[in-house]
């Protein structure tokens, strides 16, 4: 099969590498181009300090052009990973798609735009449609991926959605990976815990609204139900971990929530794509995980590791679930979500 050319915007930072990484040999895609600021133009990824613990080898002689998307388009660009920041993403990214490019960007400057879908594809894979309203005059178009913590949260709450969900209250305990690379000082979280992350508490609402709404036409209906977060840094390097307590709208029973995680699966239409794990969701009874050091690269396949979300510590009591939920913040909320949704889009004939 003959591999899409694609780019990755801001290959130089944490979730840039990691997107070379998990590229670097996909089925599907393969790295013609890669951009950064006009510093790294000319250079090489070899040239550039590694940042993960994975092999880039296979991609060290490509060098970094500029963030010129009409050349990308020209040069036979189809598809393109943006790791960009959002200040920079928010002028970027629409002249990518304005130049024909799909995007799928980590970014959140365009989470919110009311035809740009925030995909999940196992929780919201039909809102991938909204891109047909941003292809009215251009073929290009922009999806994102969530929050590294709202994904992990969406993932958690998939199997209990046709329940009824009227209120999640939650607190995450955020690794410092999540902050970016240099992030933050030792001095500031060595033995310490920061209980405040900017902007991260409203993200959590505003996001998991519109992934859990209802598609109606171009436009998504929000889910109705609140949603409360404490978004707190401890000195882990990679992995959210969630604590949440969810009330349904009705009473349930403890035996029905724990079927529901145990035979969770993705819908028919992601199941197979290359970074897909087999079950989104894992269910352990051990009372002492999920823990970042043993269950951040959760997922099978091996190209899935790290996609899945482990929950543990459920409980059941009335209309109260209450569990724990940790997430890959650096694979399944940020690159390998990305990713995952280029399949998708693939796989549909979108691109």
């Amino acid at each position: 099969m003959t591999k899409l050319p694609c780019a990755v915007l801001g290959a130089t930072g944490v979730v840039g590498q990691y997107f070379l990484a998990l590229l670097a040999d996909h089925p599907e895609f393969q790295v013609q181009k890669v951009c950064a600021s006009e510093s790294r133009t000319g250079r090489r990824i070899a040239d550039v300090p590694r940042l993960i613990d994975a092999d880039l080898s296979a991609l060290g002689d490509l060098e970094f052009s500029p963030l010129d998307m009409v050349s990308l388009a020209d040069a036979g660009i189809r598809v393109v990973f943006s790791a960009l920041p959002a200040d920079v993403s928010k002028q970027i990214e629409p002249q990518a798609a304005q130049a024909g490019l799909c995007v799928f960007s980590n970014a959140s400057a365009f989470r919110m735009a009311p035809q740009v879908p925030i995909l999940i594809p196992e929780v919201n894979a039909d809102q991938l449609a909204l891109v047909e309203y941003q292809q009215r005059d251009t073929s290009g178009f922009i999806v994102t991926n969530a929050n590294c913590t709202t994904t992990g949260l969406a993932l958690a709450l998939l199997p209990l959605r046709a329940l009824g969900i009227r209120r999640v209250i939650l607190s995450s305990y955020q690794a410092i990976s999540g902050a970016g690379y240099p992030g933050l000082s030792a001095l500031d979280i060595s033995g310490n815990v920061i209980p405040y992350i900017a902007g991260e508490e409203e993200k959590i609402a505003l996001e998991s609204g519109k992934i859990f709404g209802r598609l109606n036409g171009e436009t998504i209906c929000h889910a109705d139900w609140e949603v409360q977060a404490h978004c707190i840094r401890v000195p882990t390097r990679v992995g959210h971990l969630l604590s949440v307590h969810v009330e349904m709208e009705k009473t349930v029973a403890e035996s029905q929530i724990v079927q529901l995680y145990e035979h969770c699966e993705a819908p028919l239409a992601v199941q197979g794509l290359a970074t897909a794990p087999h079950k989104p969701v894992l269910l352990t009874k051990d009372p002492c995980r999920p823990q970042p050091l043993h269950d951040v690269l959760a997922g099978t396949p091996a190209r899935a590791r790290g996609m899945a979300v482990t929950v543990g510590r459920l409980q059941v009591k009335g209309n109260a679930v209450r569990f724990v939920a940790l997430a890959n913040n650096l694979i399944r909320g940020a690159a390998g979500g990305s990713v995952l949704n280029a399949e998708l889009a693939h796989r549909e004939g979108r691109l």
